[in-house]
């Protein structure tokens, strides 16, 4: 190296060139590209975290975050139950002395009866007791028994069903002429099926003092 050249080496080295810019400035605008840089990155992860949630969030019913049922099974209608053809009597006597009233109660359900000249139902207004072809009693002591007609109607042909209850009162009390225990019988009949009739009946006994 030449001492010219050793001269110009020692005033660069003593007096160097002035920097272009504050270093403070320089660091801060490093920093401040490198915040930027990350703000960004952290934006995308929150637009990546907002569709995530937002995906999820969709497949969720409610607030137990249960999934979502996508064919709920059909609700079961079961078809009300038919009542059976059939009646039922619940006696009730009432005994002063020796004279006996008897209160007679019939429920269940039957097929209405047709008049045999015009093939109609018995009108639906027509009592429950009256849909018979005729009741029965007895009074357990050889007496004459008691009851009614149907009034001529017939059951060939019925199909109409009918269900109803009624409680009537025997019109006429049977004086029993001596004490004893007697078996009271009250019978009724209506019509079933394939035009078929059944009767009911019910007995009870009656302590004459």
């Amino acid at each position: 190296m030449t001492d010219e050249l050793k001269e110009r080496f020692q005033q660069l080295v003593a007096d160097p060139p002035p920097p272009t810019a504050v270093p403070s400035e320089a660091v801060f605008a490093r920093v401040r590209t490198v915040r930027r840089r990350r703000t960004t990155g952290v934006a995308v992860l929150a637009a990546a975290a907002v569709a995530v949630v937002a995906v999820v969030a969709g497949n969720l019913t409610d607030i137990h975050s249960n999934p979502p049922i996508s064919n709920p099974p059909s609700p079961t209608i079961t078809a009300p139950a038919i009542a059976p053809i059939g009646a039922t009597i619940v006696l009730v006597p009432t005994l002063k002395g020796r004279t006996l009233t008897m209160k007679v109660t019939v429920s269940g359900t039957v097929l209405a009866p047709k008049d045999p000249e015009t093939g109609t139902d018995a009108p639906k207004d027509t009592s429950f007791v009256n849909l018979s072809l005729g009741t029965e009693e007895g009074y357990g002591d050889g007496s004459q028994r008691g009851g009614s007609d149907g009034g001529g109607m017939t059951c060939a042909g019925a199909k109409t069903r009918r269900t109803g209850t009624e409680t009537y009162q025997l019109l006429d009390p049977h004086t029993y002429q001596k004490a004893g225990t007697f078996t009271f019988l009250y019978r009724i009949r209506y019509c079933g099926s394939n035009g078929a009739v059944f009767k009911v009946e019910k007995s009870m006994p009656i302590v004459v003092g």
